[in-house]
């Protein structure tokens, strides 16, 4: 019989939602992170590695052959239709590992990490869905600092996601990350203990 409770943790592009998984990490869920399925079935050998060869290029090889995921990123955040031709050759295979990975899940929580978990219509896949939500301002600020992109490419990537004003309504809870890691993580501790409520933990 399965006890588990599996949420889905989202945001925007520097809103903290790594540091977020992180958190419920070090607090003892077991967690997985999308981004990280994303690298692995974009690695060579991986299942979305020749389709997206394919359909990008060289443009997008480093060296040795690797798809390098800035120069890719560049390519598809400058042009929407390129961004769904990405998403409909790795969005599936990413889902059917999360899937797995949920399904393996028979007790205490799982958290998951989902960068387009609303705009790929995802939230039906959990129990409850967790945005991480800062100010556009606070964003690029961390953006800036953590990648180093251009102001303008900074932009063209928070277009390119659902507002985060539109996450929040949608989504079961709301954590609010404006302020210091330590202000997170204590946020990310009040909710723990409230998913083991749930789940019995």
């Amino acid at each position: 019989m399965k006890n588990a409770l599996v949420v889905g943790l989202t945001g925007g592009i520097g809103s903290g939602k790594s540091e977020a998984l992180r958190a419920f990490h070090r607090l003892g869920a077991a967690t997985l992170c999308l981004d990280e399925v994303a690298h692995q079935v974009l690695a060579k050998g991986g299942p979305a590695y020749g389709p997206v060869r394919r359909a990008f290029g060289r443009d997008v090889l480093g060296h040795g052959g690797d798809i390098d995921r800035r120069a890719l990123g560049r390519v598809v955040f400058a042009q929407p239709l390129l961004r769904r031709r990405l998403e409909r050759l790795i969005h599936p295979v990413i889902l059917a590992r999360m899937r797995r990975r949920v399904r393996a899940q028979r007790r205490g929580l799982l958290v998951v990490d989902a960068p387009l978990l609303f705009e790929a219509d995802l939230q039906n896949e959990f129990d409850l869905t967790v945005v991480v939500l800062a100010s556009r301002c606070r964003r690029i600020q961390r953006l800036h600092r953590r990648d180093g992109l251009p102001l303008g490419e900074l932009r063209r990537r928070l277009a390119a996601q659902l507002p985060l004003a539109e996450k929040a309504r949608r989504a079961d809870l709301v954590i609010s990350n404006d302020g210091t890691l330590g202000e997170l993580r204590r946020k990310v501790r009040e909710y723990h203990r409230a998913f083991e409520l749930i789940y019995g933990g």
